[in-house]
Parts: structure tokens; sequence; C-alpha cells
């Protein structure tokens, strides 16, 4: 059978066997083997590193494959990628995302990548990620040019990033990373930390500068024979600023320049027009060829595939990304809105407990009768938590019990002021003598119930006076109707025993008198006539007594002036004629005087509606003439419009 023709990179590894195959150990021989594999398929020519074999992990002069996104280029940085293009990115991220790429290379060489970046508002940034590179199907031989199967390499490095604003718009990062290297049975890892920069000038306007130094400390892989440092790489990126085309479109240019090692400067371009909502078309170049890719987005989630030429066969990469929570840019925004929100919440909390607390207040106070706290509280809840129909309806029930309580209060004032009065009215009486008005005024306030205005004490004593004089002038005027009877002065004896009935109307002996006068005078139809004359004038009399005690001067005026028209000579209808009219008169002109400049103040300040004032003057009037029942009258009136107006 027909031996296949053998590639060069089969005919290095057979030439490097052969070269040692006497080496008494077969580990050594692996380590031997490892290497010229390393040398023949990576590091064959400097010109064309990383177009054969697997593109290292270990240290890259160009760029890691991407799915042509510019947004893992050094400048810009704006993707889980920086964790080891640039760690300084991810502080200038402004979304938390999840990054998974998978990359079909040549040489059946796959690549894969899950990253993730979390970006920490007001602090920086940390990011994880892993990466593996590896391919299989390298043929081995040994010494006698005899196959001994497939071998695999495989290349990986597991990173851990951390970033921070450093000042102003300058953004600072770190990675470590392990290192690890396999080829066929043998393997090796090693610690990495690379370094990296991010600004963003104002002169650029957006732009953004980025530079990265990879495995500054680093370590060595041995996988059996000489085991130099990794090589570190430098690189030097650009990012164009966004210029938006229209209000939905954008465009951005990025440049990237890599050095490895000892190797020259290689560039890296790329363009990208993107249409918000809908994803970006981009067009690059990298490792000498151009790049196509295509970016969807949807929503948080988006999808990229980039198309790339190399120098042996094509390749191409997927990645989805994925992003959640709220974006750094609209954190604080957030964060103000859930502060103000929580603040509402809070006073929403407290408003509630301030309601449920007048609402005891308000119950309690209805309890014990307070009826105008109740209603303040019934009225301020109403205002302050309103659409529950029960507040007014308590409201409404206090108002009531407000007004029936004030009515009282007024009634009880004015009962009050009238006792005070007519028991001062009665004391003068009894100091001029007169125990007939004396007693008529007691009785009126029996009648009047006002008897509650005054002490007990007081009121108790007064009556003892006017009992004493009312018994003593009724024993008086029977007395002297007998004396009268006896000399045959009967009309006189009978205006006597009038007098001792009006102030002792159940007293025996002043019926019997009377009842005797009447028989001894009814003897004639005559002297019949003039009897009932003068009981008509005697019962005028009665009226005039009673309208005067409940201080009805006017009733009592027309009533003496028909006693005095039965009975012309009664000495009993002048005096009361004179006690109405000194009633009725002015007894101190300036007193009178200072009476009408009160009612007069009092109208003007009713006419503009200051209640109170005029409330003030008028029961000044009625201090100064307890009797004047105009100034009683516009006292309750002005008192009914205070409480319209608090009503309202």
């Amino acid at each position: 059978m027909r031996r296949r023709k053998r590639s060069r990179l089969e005919r290095g590894c057979v030439t490097r066997r052969r070269l040692f195959r006497n080496f008494p150990t077969r580990q050594v021989v692996r380590a031997l083997l490892a290497a010229s594999l390393l040398i023949a398929a990576f590091f064959a020519s400097r010109a064309r590193a990383q177009t054969a074999g697997t593109s290292s992990l270990m240290s890259t002069p160009a760029g890691w494959p991407t799915t042509g996104a510019v947004t893992g280029f050094t400048g810009l940085a704006l993707d889980p990628l920086a964790i080891y293009v640039n760690p300084a990115g991810l502080a200038a991220q402004d979304e938390r995302s999840l990054f998974v790429h998978h990359g079909m290379l040549q040489f059946q060489t796959t690549w894969d990548l899950a990253a993730v970046s979390y970006p920490v508002p007001g602090l920086g940034g940390v990011g994880l990620g892993f990466a593996r590179i590896g391919t299989g199907g390298i043929e081995g031989y040994d010494a006698q040019n005899r196959p001994t199967g497939s071998i695999t390499y495989r290349e990986t490095a597991a990173a851990a990033s951390v970033a921070r604003r450093v000042r102003g718009a300058i953004w600072a990062g770190a990675t470590f990373k392990i290192l690890g290297q396999s080829l066929g049975d043998v393997s090796a890892s090693a610690p990495a930390v690379d370094l990296g920069l991010l600004a963003r000038p104002a002169a650029l306007r957006g732009g953004q500068v980025g530079f990265s130094a990879q495995n500054v400390l680093a370590g060595s892989l041995d996988l059996g024979g000489a085991s130099p440092t990794l090589d570190r790489s430098y690189r030097l990126g650009l990012g164009g600023p966004e210029w938006r085309l229209n209000a939905l479109s954008a465009a951005r240019v990025v440049l990237d320049l890599a050095t490895r090692g000892k190797e020259g400067m290689k560039p890296r371009l790329g363009a990208e027009f993107s249409r918000q909502g809908i994803g970006s078309l981009r067009a690059g170049y990298a490792e000498g060829g151009p790049v196509l890719g295509l970016g969807l987005r949807f929503r948080r989630y988006g999808f990229d595939y980039a198309y790339q030429s190399g120098k042996v066969e094509a390749t191409q990469q997927f990645a989805f990304r994925l992003a959640w929570g709220v974006p750094i840019s609209r954190w604080d925004a957030q964060r103000i809105v859930e502060l103000r929100q929580a603040a509402v919440d809070s006073i929403r909390v407290q408003r509630a407990a301030e309601i449920a607390r007048d609402r005891e207040k308000a119950e309690a106070s209805e309890t014990s009768g307070d009826w105008e706290t109740a209603f303040v509280l019934w009225e301020v809840l109403e205002r302050s938590d309103p659409g529950k129909p029960t507040y007014s309806a308590r409201a409404e029930r206090a108002r009531i019990e407000i007004e029936r309580g004030a009515q009282a209060e007024i009634a009880a004032e004015s009962g009050r002021r009238i006792a005070r009065a007519l028991a001062d009215m009665a004391r003068q009486a009894l100091a001029r003598g007169d125990a007939e008005e004396a007693t008529g005024l007691m009785r009126a306030i029996r009648a009047t119930g006002a008897a509650g205005g005054a002490s007990r004490d007081t009121i108790a004593s007064l009556e003892r006076d006017v009992a004493a004089a009312r018994d003593h002038a009724a024993a008086v005027a029977l007395a002297r109707a007998d004396s009268l009877w006896a000399k045959a002065r009967a009309f006189e004896a009978a205006d006597q025993v009038a007098l001792a009935m009006r102030l002792t109307p159940d007293d025996p002996r002043a019926k019997k008198r009377w009842n005797d006068l009447q028989t001894s005078m009814g003897k004639s139809a005559a002297e019949a006539q003039i009897l009932g004359r003068k009981l008509e004038a005697l019962t005028a009399l009665n009226e005039v007594a009673r309208a005067f005690a409940e201080g009805r001067y006017t009733d009592a005026s027309t009533a003496v002036q028909r006693a005095l028209a039965l009975d012309p000579s009664s000495t009993e209808a002048r005096d009361w004629r004179d006690r109405i009219q000194r009633r009725l008169s002015t007894p101190k002109p300036e007193l009178d005087t200072r009476i009408k400049q009160l009612y007069i103040k009092g109208m003007e300040a009713f006419t503009a509606g200051d209640y109170k004032e005029a409330l003030r003057n008028w029961e000044q009037i009625l201090v100064l003439d307890p009797l004047n029942e105009s100034a009683r009258r516009n006292v309750l009136e002005a008192r009914e419009r205070m409480k319209s107006e608090a009503r309202r």
C-alpha cells in the first residue's frame, strides 16, 4: 500500500524523535517531543505566528478571537472581554453582562470563552472569565516512524479582574490569571498579571484611549525541557466617538496596535454601524485579513456572528451576550426614585399612624363629652383621609352637640343675668320698703327658673328677707283694713285687704276679710257697682304686678292705666304708675348715653361682620341694663352668626 505524503509538521516531529531515541528515560523523551511540537507548530516562523496550530492564550499580540464587535477592542473595552484585553474597561461599563463565545479557527482549532463583568456604582467593577483554545488530531510517531496516535494540545486562562476610577475620566484595572498548557499527557500552569488604563479625554469628545500590558508579572510553563518566562504583550487602542447619523443610527471606528515579545507591531482595525433596537453591521481588518460581522439585539439580549478570512482557511465565531440589572447610567436616577418611593411609603405609614391617633382622640373626646375637640379632629380627619363618609357624619353630630351646648349655655347665662338683675331689683324694692314689688320679683325669679343664676345661699337669704317683709306688709295692711272698717271707710279698707291678698294670696285672714267686705258692701246696687269697679281695678293691678315682675313694663303701663280709669282714686294704682315710670325713665342721663354709644358700636361691628366686637358691646349694655330686651336679642343673634361662621 502506498504510504501517504507527510506534512511538514509531521516530518519535523519525526526528525526530532529520531534525534532523541537513545535517551534512557521515557519522560525526557516526552518533554523534548512537546518542546519540538511547540516550536514546530506555533513558532516555526515569526512572520507566520498564530497562522498555524492554535492562537496562543499565553500572550496575545493582536487581539483575542472575537465576533468583531468594536466593544472588544483595547480602546473601548465595553464588554466582558475587557478582562483579557484591558481590565480598566470594567469600571467604565454601563451594564452587568454575561458573555459566552465560541469560535471555529484554522486547523480544527476551537475557541471557547465565558466571562462576566459586574460594574459597581461609585466603586468600579469586577469580572471573572475562563477561556480555552485547543486543537486535536496531531499525529505522533515513534523512533521507528510508527504512528503512536493523535495528540491534543490545549491552553486555558482563568482570570479575575478588578478596576476602578483613578481620577476624573481615567480608569485603571488589573487582571490576575492562571494560565495552563497541556500537550498530550503533559501539562503545566503558571500565574500572570495584566494591567490596564483607560481614559476619555475631553478633546476626543466621547472617544477613548486604552493601554494594557499583559503578563507584566508571569511565571513559566514547564512541559519538560527549557521553560522561559511568558512573553509580555503591549496593546494600545483608540476608540473613536460615536457619530450619530440620526435619532436611531450611529457609527464608530476603533484601532488597536499590539506587540508581543520581540515581534513587531500588529494593527487591528474595526468599524461598526448600529441601528437602535435591531443590531449592527461590522467590518474590519485583523491578522492580515478582513473581518465581517453581524450583531442582533433584542431588549437586553444580543447575538453576534463574525467571519474572518485566513491564510489557510476561514474562521467563524459566535457569541451570546446577556445584560441584567439597572444600567449604571440610570442607577442614580433609579436610586433616587426608590428613595423617594421609600420616603413616600414612610410618610404614608406615618400619616396612617397619625390618622389612627387622631381617630382615637376624637372617639375619646366624644366619650368624655368634649365635643369641640371631637369636632376639630373629625374635620381634620375628613380633609387628611378623604373618601370616608363616617368622618363627615360624626363631625356633623359633634357640630349639633356644640350648637346645643352653646344654646344651653346662652340660656343659662341669660338666666343667670336675669336672676342677678331681678335679685338686685328685689333688694332695691326692699330698701325702699316696697314689699309688694319685692314679692312680685321673687315670684318672677321662681316662675322663670332663674334662681340657678345666683348662688343658692343668696337666693335663700333674699327669699327670707322678702318673705319677712311680705308678711309684715300683709299684716300691716290687714290691721289698717280693720281700722278703716271700724271708721266706716269701707273702700279704703278694701284697698288694704286687696293689698294683703296680693302679698299673701293664700292667707285665710285676708280671704275672710275680703268675703266680709263683699257681703257688707253688696247691700246696695250702687255700692255693688262701685265694688265691682274697685274689684276690676284690683284685678288690673294684679296684672300690673305680674307684668312688672316679668319685665313687661309696656304691658304693665297699659294695665295700670286701665286700673286708674276704673278707680282714679286708687293710691295703689298711682303707686304702680310711679313705679313703672321710674323703671321706664332714665335715672342717669350719662348711663343712657353710654348705652346708646355701646348699641351703635355694636350695630356698626355687626354690619361689618365683626360679630365678636358686636357681642362684646351688647354684653356691656346688659351689664348696665340687664332688662334691655333689644340688647338681649342682639346678643343671641351675634352668637348665632359666630356659630355659622365656625361651621364654614
